[in-house]
């Protein structure tokens, strides 16, 4: 089958078809028919072998997925084939048929796009537990979203506007800033700018900010730390523009909350995490509170441009690739 297989470390562009061996299913294990596969920086940082695990060589990438039951292994009685599943694979999404565990695993209603929902087991379920579970975000409250165009970023801001709050997109260039008012955000902020902070406290009004959301880090990490109000969340996501350094003296001043939000390490100490995640997001999707399209398709002999896209912080919106 065609696939995309990582033979070495390397800049994720560079990624090119081949031909590797089906692998049928095992005992609890499930083959899908993929549909499409959201990427993002995770999975260009395991190509890349710059992330905190580094998988043994070769591997397919992939790990957000959407797709259809081929076949079921023995002792598999929860899932048959023909269901529209979502999955979290960590690896292999990113190939025509993709084997793994059935627990890993949640059945889609079929009137929920596949190509939609394959984003749903990282952008979507990271922000909406981060949000939720993590920064405990109320309707009425102000959220405020870094690096808000990109799939991440404009996940929140959809999950922001669904459970209520009032969102402040901060993105970088008046286009970016255009998809993240179309993905519902309130107001949005050119935060290249060195008064960001200044404008962005405007909107927000003297209490601050309620709740953070950053897949950026690096600069950006202290200004919006200062903009939260006295019990504010400050919800750490990802590190786009690397590690941020925070002065300790920050949290104990303002009286706010650092929380980091590990979605897949929470899914692997706790698999109950999941249903209600996938359900609600399914929900809403039939429900029209989310947008959950994606906005740009690729075909997988082009999903090195994908990556390039993504890397070189070209891309908006959400990235699906598909086989």
């Amino acid at each position: 089958m065609r696939a995309l297989q990582v033979e070495a470390f390397s800049d994720p562009s560079a990624l090119k078809v081949a031909d590797i061996p089906e692998r049928s299913p095992g005992k609890g294990e499930v083959m899908l028919e993929m549909a499409g596969v959201g990427i993002g920086y995770f999975d260009g940082l395991l190509v890349k072998g710059e992330y905190q695990i580094r998988p043994p060589l070769p591997f397919v990438p992939g790990s957000s997925v959407a797709g259809v039951v081929h076949e079921v292994g023995e002792g598999v009685t929860a899932l048959a084939p023909g269901d529209h599943v979502v999955a979290f694979a960590l690896l292999g999404g990113l190939a025509e048929k993709v084997t793994l565990p059935a627990q890993s695993c949640v059945r889609l209603p079929k009137d929920v796009p596949l190509l939609d929902a394959a984003n749903f087991f990282i952008a979507y379920a990271t922000g909406l537990y981060g949000l939720r579970e993590c920064g405990n975000l109320k309707a009425g409250e102000t959220l405020l979203v870094l690096g808000a165009s990109g799939t991440t970023g404009s996940t929140a801001i959809e999950l922001g506007k669904a459970l209520g709050a009032r969102v402040i997109a901060c993105a970088s260039t008046e286009e970016k800033r255009q998809r993240c008012l179309e993905a519902g955000a309130d107001a949005v902020v050119d935060y290249t700018r060195e008064d960001w902070r200044k404008e962005a406290k405007a909107i927000a009004g003297s209490a601050g900010v309620d709740v953070v959301y950053d897949p950026v880090g690096g600069d950006m990490a202290e200004p919006a730390l200062r903009l939260l109000a006295p019990g504010g969340r400050y919800l750490v996501v990802g590190f786009v523009t690397g590690i941020a350094r925070i002065p300790l003296n920050l949290p104990l001043l303002k009286r706010c909350s650092i929380i980091g939000v590990n979605w897949g390490g929470e899914v692997m100490a706790n698999p109950a995490v999941v249903p209600p995640v996938i359900g609600q997001l399914v929900e809403w999707t039939l429900a029209g509170k989310l947008k959950t399209a994606p906005d740009h398709v690729y075909a997988m002999a082009d999903a090195g441009e994908a990556f390039r896209a993504l890397f070189e912080r070209r891309s908006i919106g959400k990235i699906v690739v598909t086989p």
